[in-house]
C-alpha cells in the first residue's frame, strides 16, 4: 500500500475517532503533516539499523555489504520523496 495512502487512512481513523470534535480541513491537514513525519523518522531509524545489522553480518563480505546499502540507500531516497509529497 502506497504511504499516501496509509496515511490518509490513519487521519481517516482519527477523524472518526474524534468526530465528536469535528476537526476543520486545516487540522486534519496538520494531522497528516505530523504522520508523514513520523513516517519519515520510523523509515530512516530502521533503515539505520538494518545497514548496522548487515554491516555486522556480511562483514567479511563488504563489496555485498556495500552493493546492498547502495540499493537500500536508493530505496530510502524514494520512500522519502514519497513521504514528503504528503506535506
Amino acid at each position: 500500500m502506497a504511504l499516501s495512502k496509509t496515511a490518509q487512512k490513519a487521519v481517516n481513523k482519527i477523524d472518526k475517532a474524534l468526530d465528536k470534535h469535528d476537526l476543520s480541513k486545516q487540522e486534519k491537514a496538520e494531522i497528516l503533516k505530523i504522520i508523514g513525519k513520523s513516517l519519515m523518522q520510523t523509515v530512516e531509524e530502521t533503515t539505520d539499523t538494518h545497514n548496522q545489522a548487515m554491516v555486522i553480518c556480511c562483514g567479511p563480505e563488504a563489496d555485498l555489504a556495500h552493493k546492498i546499502e547502495e540499493e537500500v540507500e536508493r530505496k530510502k531516497i524514494a520512500l522519502i520523496a514519497n513521504l514528503k509529497a504528503l506535506r
